[in-house]
Formats: structure tokens, C-alpha cells, sequence
């Protein structure tokens, strides 16, 4: 029986997606909550955890957070497919600390203190002190000490969610930084500083990775609205009005980009970032950006479930599916929220 909410039919919809999405998964597991061996790879499962909680799927959530910490955790709190990060290499080459965000997160949702803690302890190995930041990459990985916002935001994220929001704080001043350095907004718009916190304009990596063109096509929109979401919970907690007007800095260069930021897949964090300044400023401009995003969302999900793309991993395909399952329960949450603050 699906529970009906009274504070937006039309979420009713999202809600049988992400159920669609988590059958999906979970026709796919075999034995001991694995996936076979040839989707057994940390991006397959480091997101559904937390997916799965979102979803009212607490003991599955747990048996997966199980298997994540029984096959992939390291002695030193990091989480990796043996020497690599994963089979795909795109995980190793620019988020191999931001993958370790949602794990940490999820033992954290699941009472499992021991994993939220160690992997936390990762995390502090990896902050940038000198702007507060996170490397994009394992210590010593990358030579200019590289830190990129989403890496940075998720960072944030995790330590928020575990309590500790003074290193929060730091992440979301780093952030601020970045955005300030970049007024106008700038085009195009840099996702990286380096260690001593100038931006990064050239690296061994392509284009769209590196940076978000406001008239490009096919741009990384979630760089923007993962710094934005992060900015928006800050200061739903500490309260202070710089994270919030920096949210929103965040969010306008996404919508300078017009409409091309809210087709495809793509668009998540931003509807999830437009979902948590209306429940915070009741602005009904974020509540369209929410309600087109997941839209988007559930048109691009096919009839088994997925949101698989051309030229996609196997991999990348599962995390996908994950993220967009979670991103979902999310818009939910913010806009129910924004009756519940309200009442």
C-alpha cells in the first residue's frame, strides 16, 4: 500500500519511482546481498545504502552497508576496490574521496558509528588546510593537491551528518571562497582549486570536468548544485545567512545555464538544492526547479526500473540508479518539510 502525502500529489509519483528504482536493485542481488561478480565493484553499491534508507528499506540498507564494509573497507577508514578505487577508472580519477562520503553518511543514518567514525578519520587525512577544503584524490595522488566542489561539498556533507560542524563550516567557507573568486558568475565557471586555493584551469582531464561553459551543452550541472545542496543544509543548521546567499549563488549559475540545466538525468542535485531553498525561503521558483527535475528524472527511467545511458558502465549504470533513487526520496523530504517548519 503506498502511504499517500498530503503536501504534493504529484510526489506520489517520484515516491513509485524510487520504489521501481530499488526493485530494480534488488532483483539484482544474489547470496549475501552481493551483485554478481561482474557488477561486484564499490561503484556499484556505495550509494544505496543511504537509497535504500531513504526508502524505508532500513534492514536491506544495512546488509548492503555490510557488504561495502566487508569487501571494500580498508584498515584506515578508506573504501576502494583493492589497489584501484574501482573498476572504472573515473571514479579513481575524480572522486575517490567524494565516494567515500555516502558510505560514511549511510553508517551514520544506520547506527553504525565504528564505520562513520573510521571513515571520517579518512576524510581528515585528506582536508586542505590551508583552504579548508578536501583533495580530490588519495594524498599524494595528484601533484597540484587538486580539490574540486563536489568533492569538497560532499566532505561537508558527511561531517554535518556525523555532528562535527565546525569541519563543516570549513568546507563551506572553502566553498564560499571558490564562489566569490568567480563573481558574475564567471564564464566558464572552474570546479577546481589547487592547494593553495587559485583556481585550476588546466588538467589531464576533459573539458566539462574542469569546468561548467553557462551557454555549453551536456555541461556537469551536478558540480553546481552538489555545492549548493551542502550550502542550503549548512545553514539550515548553523544559521548563518552567508551559506545561505552562497546556496543560492551556487544555484543561479546552474539557471544561468537556462533551461539545458534541467533536461536529462543531470539535473538531481540541482532539484535537490531547489528543493531545500523553497522549504527554507518558500520561494516558489525552487519549487518549479523541483518539481521540473523530477520530471525529468522519472521520464528518463525505464520500464525495469534503471536510468541506463549509452555508453554507460555497468557500473556507472547501478550507481546511477542509487543517487537518482535517493536525489528523489530527497524532494520529497524538503517539501514536506517546508509544511511541517511551517505548521
Amino acid at each position: 500500500m503506498v502511504t499517500q502525502l498530503p503536501f504534493d500529489a504529484a510526489a506520489q509519483v517520484w515516491l513509485r519511482a524510487a520504489g521501481r528504482g530499488v526493485t530494480w536493485f534488488e532483483t539484482r542481488l544474489e547470496a549475501g546481498c552481493r551483485l554478481p561478480a561482474s557488477h561486484h565493484d564499490l561503484g556499484s553499491y556505495y550509494k544505496w545504502p543511504l537509497a535504500l534508507a531513504a526508502c524505508g528499506r532500513t534492514e536491506l540498507a544495512r546488509q548492503v552497508l555490510d557488504v561495502i564494509v566487508d569487501d571494500f573497507m580498508t584498515v584506515d577508514g578508506d573504501f576502494r576496490n583493492g589497489d584501484e578505487k574501482s573498476g572504472d577508472p573515473i571514479y579513481g580519477l575524480i572522486a575517490d574521496t567524494y565516494t567515500n562520503t555516502w558510505p560514511i553518511i549511510a553508517a551514520r543514518v544506520l547506527e553504525r558509528s565504528d564505520v562513520a567514525e573510521a571513515g571520517l578519520e579518512c576524510l581528515r587525512r585528506r582536508h586542505a588546510p590551508l583552504t579548508g577544503g578536501y583533495l580530490t584524490g588519495s594524498p599524494g595522488q595528484h601533484a597540484d593537491g587538486r580539490q574540486d566542489i563536489v568533492t569538497i561539498a560532499g566532505c561537508g556533507n558527511a561531517f554535518l551528518a556525523c555532528g562535527h560542524s565546525r569541519e563543516a563550516t570549513d568546507a563551506g567557507v572553502c566553498l564560499l571562497n571558490i564562489l566569490a573568486a568567480q563573481e558574475g558568475p564567471a564564464d566558464p565557471f572552474c570546479f577546481y582549486i589547487d592547494r593553495d586555493g587559485k583556481t585550476l584551469e588546466e588538467m589531464n582531464l576533459p573539458d566539462r570536468l574542469i569546468r561548467l561553459h553557462l551557454d555549453g551543452v551536456d555541461q556537469a550541472y551536478v558540480y553546481l548544485g552538489m555545492a549548493a545542496i551542502f550550502l542550503a543544509r549548512l545553514y539550515m543548521v548553523v544559521e548563518e545567512r552567508r551559506f545561505l546567499d552562497g546556496a543560492r549563488g551556487y544555484f543561479a549559475v546552474n539557471r544561468a545555464c537556462g533551461e539545458r540545466a534541467l533536461r536529462g538525468t543531470g539535473c538531481c542535485k540541482t532539484g535537490w538544492a531547489a528543493a531545500a531553498l523553497f522549504r527554507i525561503t518558500g520561494e516558489r521558483e525552487y519549487l518549479g526547479v523541483a518539481r521540473q527535475a523530477a520530471e525529468e528524472i522519472v521520464a528518463a527511467q525505464r520500464p525495469e526500473g534503471d536510468w541506463a545511458e549509452v555508453g554507460r558502465s555497468d557500473i556507472l549504470e547501478c550507481d546511477a540508479a542509487g543517487e537518482l533513487c535517493y536525489h528523489l526520496c530527497q524532494y520529497c523530504l524538503e517539501l514536506a518539510s517546508y509544511r511541517a517548519d511551517r505548521n
